[in-house]
């Protein structure tokens, strides 16, 4: 019997996405220059989970050791690079 089940990828999390996620909210509640309809908001979250770098783990309990990986400075200032990306190209209109 092989140790390693292919449906445990669903215990697999980019602890990063989390945090992004979490900060996107805080990001666009003091920013409101930017739209944030649905589209806006996923499109800038796609484009900062791109630029920064993932980090997976099997458990959500404990952020501390991604956040030593990228801070959450990194992400609020990337973020914003792509809120403004997303500014001048939206795909709502």
């Amino acid at each position: 019997m092989s140790k390693i089940n292919l449906y445990d990828i669903d215990m697999l999390r980019n602890i990063n996405e989390i945090r992004v996620w979490e900060l996107a909210q805080i990001f666009f509640q003091k920013h409101s220059e930017y739209c944030t309809c649905r589209e806006c908001i996923l499109d800038t979250v796609a484009i900062t989970l791109n630029r920064i770098r993932p980090h997976y783990q099997i458990s959500e309990d404990d952020y501390s050791e991604a956040k030593n990986k990228v801070a959450d400075e990194e992400i609020l200032e990337t973020l914003k690079l792509a809120a403004d990306k997303v500014k001048k190209h939206p795909h709502h209109l």
